[in-house]
C-alpha cells in the first residue's frame, strides 16, 4: 500500500501487480531496508516521539539507580564487600522487636567506617572467614520505633529529637559508624559464636564462650580492633569506628 500511495503522489505509472509488489516488499524486509529501494527513509514525527521517549526512559532509569543508593559520603557494604553474608535482622521479623523495621535489607555505613570494615574483612578472609552482617546504619526514626518496643536502656539507646524533628541523641548506628556482625565460613555458613544477635543475657558479653565459639569471637575482635573499631563490652557483636561520636546522627531512610 505504501508503494502505491507514493507512486500515485509522484504521478507514476500504475503499480505492479500485487504479487510483484509483495515480493519486492518481502525482499526489502529481508535486506533490512524499505520496500521502496534506493529512497531515503524520512524521519517522521512518530519516530521523533519514540526516540524522545526512549531517551527519557533511559534518563529515568539512571536517576532511579542513583537515588536507590546511599547518599554522598556513604557506602553500600554489599557492593564494597561482595562476599559478606547479609542477614540484616531488622529487615525481617527475626529481631528483638518482633516486626520488620527496615523497608529493605541494606547495609550502609559512612565511608570512613566502610573502609575500616573492608580492612577487617580482608584480614578475616585470609583465615577462611566471611563477615556475617546483622545490622549497620539505622535511621533515627527506626531507633525510635525500636525504643518504643524495647524499653531497655542497657541494650537500646533512647533517641531524642529537637523541635524540628532532627535527631540530637541516640544510637551510634544512627551515625553510620557502627556495625553488628559475626562470622561465616568460606561457604557462607555461620560458624560457632558466643550467642545469636541481640541476646540480652549475660552471655552477650562473649567472655563465657568456649571452644570454637571462643576462638571465633577472638578472631573477630582481633581483626575489628586492628582495623580501627572499638568493641562494646556488653554486646560481643557490636563494634563502633573509633571517633564515631563526632559524626552527626542521621535519619536518611534506607532504600
Amino acid at each position: 500500500m505504501a508503494v502505491a500511495v507514493v507512486a500515485a503522489c509522484r504521478g507514476a505509472a500504475a503499480p505492479p501487480p500485487a504479487d510483484t509488489a509483495a515480493a519486492r516488499a518481502g525482499d526489502a524486509v529481508a535486506r533490512g531496508s524499505s520496500p521502496d529501494a534506493g529512497a531515503p527513509r524520512a524521519t517522521s514525527a512518530v519516530d521523533a516521539v519514540v526516540d524522545a521517549g526512549v531517551d527519557a526512559a533511559v534518563d529515568a532509569a539512571i536517576d532511579a539507580a542513583a537515588s536507590a543508593g546511599p547518599p554522598a559520603g556513604w557506602v553500600d557494604i554489599a557492593a564494597l564487600i561482595p562476599d559478606a553474608v547479609l542477614e540484616l535482622r531488622y529487615a525481617t521479623a527475626d529481631n528483638i522487636a518482633g516486626v520488620p523495621l527496615y523497608p529493605v535489607a541494606r547495609c550502609w555505613m559512612r565511608a570512613a567506617g566502610a573502609a575500616r570494615l573492608a580492612r577487617a574483612a580482608e584480614a578475616l578472609r585470609g583465615d577462611g572467614f566471611r563477615l556475617l552482617l546483622w545490622d549497620c546504619y539505622r535511621p533515627a526514626s527506626v531507633q525510635q520505633a525500636l525504643w518504643d518496643r524495647v524499653h531497655d536502656p542497657s541494650f537500646v539507646a533512647r533517641p531524642v529529637f529537637d523541635d524540628q524533628g532532627r535527631p540530637i541523641r541516640g544510637s551510634v548506628h544512627s551515625r553510620g559508624l557502627a556495625v553488628d556482625l559475626g562470622l561465616a565460613d568460606a561457604a557462607g555458613a555461620v560458624v560457632p559464636l558466643p550467642t545469636d544477635h541481640d541476646d540480652f543475657t549475660a552471655a552477650a558479653r562473649g567472655d563465657r564462650a568456649r571452644g570454637a565459639a571462643r576462638a571465633n569471637f577472638r578472631a573477630l575482635r582481633a581483626a575489628m580492633v586492628a582495623a580501627g573499631f572499638s568493641p562494646l563490652a556488653s554486646e560481643w557483636w557490636h563494634y563502633e569506628a573509633r571517633g564515631a561520636g563526632a559524626a552527626p546522627l542521621s535519619d536518611e531512610p534506607l532504600r
